[in-house]
């Protein structure tokens, strides 16, 4: 693997990988970068070892991913979903994703409260065929269904 695609992984400020990984010609980093891109820790197979920093950065993806689907989320959910054991590592995650989203966090009940997001994971427009990940979270056709739905919830509030 490349170096610069290591760094790449982990960087601390990027979650954007989409544009890697159309662009590489190794099928090992192109497997890497569509996990990152569109996977989650669960997607990550067992043959592929992470640095703790690309570990730490897939757990956080895992947790955008998370926050993107549900406004609320217990701390087990996030345990299981990310393969976390430590409440701190969870709280840890959320502290440094405050860039991506802001989340209210009850470490008493174990419960996180999403308020606001400000950014969001690539989302999969079948450009290249996927190897790795067999079920993106975050399609073009996921997009559009939630911007329909949403329009016409719109329209039926002003209406009332």
């Amino acid at each position: 693997m490349r170096e610069e695609i290591i760094k790449t992984l982990e960087d601390f400020h990027k979650y954007h990988y989409k544009e890697e990984w159309l662009n590489s010609k190794d099928l090992d980093e192109r497997q890497l970068l569509e996990i990152f891109a569109f996977g989650n820790v669960e997607d990550l197979p067992k043959n592929i070892r992470l640095t703790p920093p690309m570990r730490s950065k897939l757990e956080r993806l895992t947790l955008i991913t998370l926050s993107e689907k549900y406004n609320e989320l217990s701390y087990e959910m996030v345990r299981q979903e990310c393969q976390i054991e430590d409440n701190g590592i969870i709280e840890g995650h959320l502290i440094e994703l405050q860039d991506i989203l802001k989340a209210e966090m009850d470490s008493v009940n174990e419960f996180i409260k999403i308020l606001n997001r400000f950014d969001c994971r690539d989302v999969y427009c079948c450009e290249r065929e996927l190897i790795v990940v067999k079920k993106p979270r975050v399609t073009k056709e996921y997009l559009v269904h939630n911007l329909h739905s949403w329009e016409i919830n719109l329209k039926q509030n002003i209406l009332e």
